[in-house]
């Protein structure tokens, strides 16, 4: 009895060993492309009716391949062999990325990292080859050739991806990017062409071509141009690619000023001194002249067209274009004194809720505000000195004036201000409706009466996990209510009345009004009634900045009323009302 018991007991105790599951192994664990073969094999398996499975396994795959012992021709032919189906995850990718506001919501951030994340694997399967290499001695110029201009793609490919979105550059990777175009040239190959591959771009380039192109899309400072407009800068600089020339010595160069790439640092070319390559060893500078040339040329061609558009470079607008001019070619020093701080600032962003703050905040008339000019006199003084500033105008009850308009006041935390803007950041890392070229009214602690200043977002970078960083630049100290009533030279399909914002004149600020309007609505010398406060005027516009932000920033004037004849139907007008 006992023994069977015994028995009982021990078989119960194998049953239970053997149903006991066994930890599964990691993915990466079980991928093995450390051969030609192997590699093919293991594509051919890749479920590609179910594309999340096989941007994992991709992503795994080539992972395991950077951590693999292998020569650096078989990673390259392995990398070669993965390469097309990484072009369709990335793809993929894409159509589930969605950028509605910034910072990222979550959903849109894990697919953005991913996609950075699966290119930078992919260059450094391909840099890491490279290197091997070099340091080995075992160098085919044709393998050094693939290595490096698909290394210098996938890398620039990240860069774009992070402009796009105004995340910061990961360190190191302009040093790498610098370093490798070095090796090209060291080794003779940055100008050879490179054998064609379905890549992730479907272009073609040399090395030295890539290194170009990147360097080009940097100097248009990207985190100042407005949401997409990276993707159309880089297609005007492929386009234009072949008229930019690389120099290597800066006795070649006249000028003072030139567009440089400092090949020891971690940053992209900058437009700087010549004088300061003397402390650099290693440089090269990018000859942009013909290019600024036809840019300056677009400028004149768009000025009269449609949007602002012509047809020679239809990736490029009349704004973009003009401020693609001032990038490359201004230096971008601090025009302003700027002063650290630490309060909190009360932001509305977006036209319409810019309007409501300002005719909530306004003079009873245009005329008190005109009138108003000894508290006007001192105002931009008082801003950059961080005085309080008292003001002709009554404060306003900020969460009481939300609740009726229904206006969203957002709070951003001040890093500094100068007389002529702000760098703000946020208090919480939430979704914001911010974008470059946005209109914006402020309310800066600073001025206790409560004055809204009308400002532009300048640049905005995007951190993730803090939240955005932004540049204001002040406009105006304060705006006016315009309505729009007719337009009288021509018709129009928009609907009238239509509101718009006048900045008015300051003593020693500003010497000219503007008037703000949406964009593409009106054009120069269009005559329009318009009505400020309990004034109306008949003005015309003559000259419309369409860079100063996503809206028509308007020169005009103010036209004289025809007097009628005496004894004519008009001349009795203002009678018949009383009669």
């Amino acid at each position: 009895m006992s023994i069977s018991l015994f028995k009982k007991k021990n078989n119960s105790n194998e049953t239970t060993k053997k149903s006991t599951p066994q930890a599964e192994p990691k993915l990466i664990d079980t991928i093995d492309i450390r051969t030609v073969s192997k590699a093919r094999s293991w594509v051919g398996e890749l479920p590609m009716m179910d594309m999340g499975e096989t941007t994992r396994r991709l992503f795994a795959g080539i992972t395991k391949l950077n951590q693999e012992p292998v020569s650096p021709q078989i990673r390259i032919d392995v990398t070669e062999i993965l390469l097309p189906y990484v072009k369709m995850a990335l793809e993929n990718l894409d159509r589930h990325f969605q950028t509605r506001s910034f910072p990222l919501p979550e959903r849109s951030q894990k697919v953005f990292d991913l996609k950075r994340s699966l290119l930078m694997e992919l260059a450094g399967s391909y840099q890491l080859a490279a290197l091997d290499m070099l340091t080995k001695n075992s160098v085919s110029k044709k393998k050094l050739l693939v290595s490096i201009g698909r290394a210098i793609q996938y890398m620039s490919s990240v860069i774009v991806n992070d402009y796009g979105v105004y995340a910061k550059n990961q360190k190191t990777i302009w040093h790498d990017i610098h370093h490798l175009y070095l090796l090209a040239c060291e080794n003779k190959i940055e100008t050879k062409e490179i054998p064609h591959k379905d890549d992730v771009n479907g272009e073609n380039f040399s090395i030295e071509e890539q290194y170009k192109l990147i360097n080009l899309v940097a100097l248009a400072a990207p985190n100042t141009l407005r949401h997409g407009e990276v993707t159309k800068v880089r297609e005007f600089f492929v386009k234009t690619l072949n008229e930019v020339s690389i120099i290597s010595n800066p006795d070649n160069v006249k000028s003072k000023f030139a567009h440089i790439a400092l090949m020891n640092s971690d940053e992209p070319a900058n437009l700087m001194p010549v004088s300061d390559l003397l402390n650099s060893p290693t440089s090269r500078i990018f000859d942009l002249s013909k290019v600024i040339k036809l840019i300056d040329q677009f400028v004149s061609l768009s000025e009269e067209s449609d949007l602002g558009v012509h047809d020679k470079l239809p990736m490029l607008t009349h704004s973009l274009a003009k401020r693609l001019v001032y990038v490359l070619t201004t230096i971008r020093n601090r025009r302003y004194k700027r002063f650290l701080r630490e309060e909190k600032a009360s932001l509305v962003i977006k036209m319409q809720d810019v309007i409501t703050m300002i005719r909530d905040n306004e003079p009873e008339s245009f005329m008190d505000q005109i009138n108003e000019d000894v508290e006007d006199d001192n105002i931009y003084e008082a801003l950059a000195a961080e005085d309080n500033i008292s003001s002709p105008w009554s404060d306003i009850d900020v969460e009481a004036l939300a609740d009726e308009r229904e206006v969203q006041i957002h709070s951003w935390q001040i890093e500094n201000s100068s007389s002529g803007g702000y760098g703000l950041k946020q208090v919480k890392n939430e979704a914001s409706t911010a974008r470059v070229g946005e209109l914006v009214a402020i309310k800066d602690p600073n001025d206790t009466a409560g004055l809204w200043q009308v400002a532009v977002t300048r640049w905005m970078d995007a951190f993730k996990n803090i939240g955005l960083k932004m540049g204001l630049e002040i406009l105006s100290l304060h705006g006016m209510v315009v309505q729009v009533d007719e337009i009288s030279n021509r018709e129009i399909s928009q609907k009238l009345p239509l509101e718009g914002v006048l900045l008015p004149t300051i003593d020693g600020a500003r010497d000219e009004a503007n008037l703000i309007f949406p964009g593409f609505i009106f054009q120069p010398e269009d005559e329009l009634v318009i009505t400020l406060g309990t004034r109306q005027q008949h003005v015309r516009i003559t000259a419309i900045d369409d860079t100063v932000g996503n809206f028509a920033y308007c020169k005009y004037e103010v036209l004289e009323k025809e007097e009628s004849a005496d004894g004519s139907l008009e001349s009795f007008e203002d009678v018949w009302e009383f009669l």
